[in-house]
């Protein structure tokens, strides 16, 4: 059973050296949306374990093409149908953001309604519900998205704590601090956090 499955999208490819790059180095299994095989081939020396999607943007030729020709869903989507059809449940995406900013909101909230997590070279988006708790350094910066007017959170561990805040718009729990070593957020519908590096 493969237990660390990276998913590597188009966006930015992750810094040599960084976090993003050594999950994607040290994966058990790397599955890339389309054009992402080109660069991680470019930069591995090595073939994905997969390449998912409508293959419309691949410039090299792959011989593990899993081609999807709906186009109701994006790669990504596609890509997790894939490896929840493995067995594989938890990937973690990378690529997600940077390139395309219109790219990068669509991939963060659709990684939300997904249950991926999201790793880049500047933070780590996690989707989460009901009462959980993160370990983080003092002084980390926290952001918080819910994408339900309706949410109801509390919360420890933050400079501005979210009881009673009201989520009317995407931003309203952005831009918090960690107070200590831990976060423990309790919320009563699917949200984000988001850590910044």
């Amino acid at each position: 059973m493969k237990k660390n499955v990276v998913i590597l999208a188009a966006g930015d490819f992750p810094k040599r050296g960084g976090v993003a790059w050594c999950m994607l180095e040290s994966a058990d299994a790397v599955v890339c949306c389309d054009s992402a095989a080109d660069a991680f081939r470019r930069r591995f020396s090595r073939e994905p374990d997969a390449v998912v999607g409508d293959c419309d943007s691949i410039k090299g030729s792959f011989g593990n093409l899993v081609r999807f020709s709906e186009q109701e869903t994006n790669d990504l989507e596609k890509a997790v149908r894939y490896c929840r059809g493995k067995g594989w449940r938890k990937p973690v995406l990378l690529g997600a953001t940077g390139r395309r900013e219109d790219h990068t909101i669509g991939n963060v909230f659709r990684a939300m309604s997904l249950g991926l997590e999201i790793v880049s070279d500047y933070g780590r988006f996690i989707p989460f519900s009901g009462r959980k708790s993160f370990a983080v350094r003092k002084g980390a910066a926290v952001s918080i998205f819910a994408t339900d007017p309706a949410t109801k959170m509390v919360s420890k561990g933050l400079e501005w704590p979210l009881a009673g805040v009201e989520f009317k718009n995407l931003y309203c729990a952005t831009l918090n601090r960690a107070t200590g070593g831990s976060v423990v957020i309790e919320s009563d519908r699917p949200a984000l956090i988001y850590f910044a590096r």
